[in-house]
């Protein structure tokens, strides 16, 4: 209801009161769990970048073979998030089949075994116009001209909600279907790359029933493993957020949960491979774990709620006039939920200043959940 309520409202009218605003709606895209590939093409030429702008056109021959037969414009630029497909079952596989894509070597054989569809979700660019400030109706219009029918390029279907229970319709279908969950979008929202507002929202649904939140967090360091986790090295994460405005990477939760026995072992693996003596010069951070790690491992955290906390540093400050001492945020509850540092920097992590949005939002409105997530997937 509050995802509703808040973007919703965008054209005025000449009433007062609640009725001085026509509800426009929202528009709904279904949430992929794979990892994003921006199109380019010019003429007969197709390169292929990450969310990083890192090239990866080697990696996908039968994406630069269906954008050449399926895209009706000579130059363009597409937004897509690609997914690893079983032709047998008709199915998509998971996400971490998926970045099985991502090698340089024996591409014609990964591309046999794990075929490639992509979700074309927008478009920044076509024949010479820049289209990243137009609004999305006018995007979405134009996106259905320039895909032609689907095949290996998907143009994913947009739907607009007016009001809270057919959007929880709609989520809960994604759900029941293997989705992730869903992308809400304002109708007059420009093309958003990667900040988190109520332009564009990631909603998901937690196994208790409420809309929650994922954050995405660099682990830091690691505290040794006790009683059992003693075989698995470690026996939880420390981890933080990105500040944009120093360049450093400050801490916001202690991590025990959401991993398997086998993934604590693989983190383990890992983070001995960039274990540092000392903590690296661009991490701010008041805990002081068993190992310190470069800050290069990204995972996507759940959490109940944003609180603060005098331990952490994320978005802590002091009063240069009264010398008062702000404390930093925190997560209440946090459970690992999946490894991202495949298709992200650690720089792409969330920002202190995202997590200050969601913590005013969850403020406001009295709601002690986290609900919504806007995504750089």
């Amino acid at each position: 209801e509050k995802v509703i309520e808040k973007m919703s409202f965008d054209s005025p009218s000449t009433g007062s009161g609640q009725g001085a605003q026509d509800k426009v709606g929202v528009d709904v895209q279904l949430k992929y769990d794979g990892f994003r590939v921006q199109i380019h093409k010019d003429g007969e030429k197709v390169r292929m970048f990450s969310r990083n702008l890192e090239e990866m056109t080697h990696m996908f021959p039968e994406l630069i073979k269906a954008t050449l037969s399926q895209v009706e414009a000579k130059t363009v630029i597409l937004d897509t998030e690609a997914l690893a497909y079983n032709p047998a079952s008709e199915e998509f596989l998971p996400f971490q089949e998926t970045t099985k894509r991502r090698r340089k070597h024996g591409i014609d054989e990964a591309a046999l075994k794990l075929p490639l569809k992509a979700f074309v979700f927008d478009i920044l660019y076509k024949d010479g116009k820049q289209l990243l400030d137009e609004p999305l109706t006018v995007r979405m219009k134009i996106l259905d001209e320039v895909i032609k029918d689907d095949g290996v390029l998907i143009r994913t279907k947009n739907q607009t909600v007016k009001d809270p229970k057919t959007l929880t319709l709609l989520l809960e279908d994604a759900i029941s279907k293997g989705l992730e969950g869903l992308v809400v979008k304002k109708l007059q929202s420009s093309y958003e790359a990667g900040g988190r507002n109520f332009n564009w929202v990631k909603l998901k649904r937690h196994s208790d029933g409420e809309l929650s939140d994922t954050i995405d967090c660099v682990i830091l360091g690691y505290i040794s493993g006790r009683g059992k986790r003693t075989a698995f090295g470690a026996g939880a994460l420390l981890v933080g957020v990105y500040d944009k405005s120093k360049d450093e990477f400050v801490s916001i939760s202690r991590i025990g949960t959401g991993l398997t026995d086998e993934e604590w072992r693989e983190i383990h693996k890992r983070a001995d491979k960039i274990r540092v003596d000392h903590k690296p010069a661009r991490v701010n951070s008041l805990i002081v774990p068993s190992v310190w790690i470069e800050p290069k491992i990204v995972i996507e955290v759940l959490a109940d709620e944003i609180t603060r906390s005098p331990l952490h540093t994320a978005g802590a400050s002091t009063s240069s006039a009264s010398g008062e001492k702000t404390p930093g945020f925190a997560l209440r509850f946090p459970r690992l939920v999946s490894f991202r540092d495949s298709d992200k920097r650690a720089e792409d992590a969330t920002e202190v200043s995202e997590i200050r949005r969601l913590y005013e939002i969850q403020y406001k409105k009295g709601k002690n959940r986290l609900m919504s997530d806007t995504s750089k997937k």
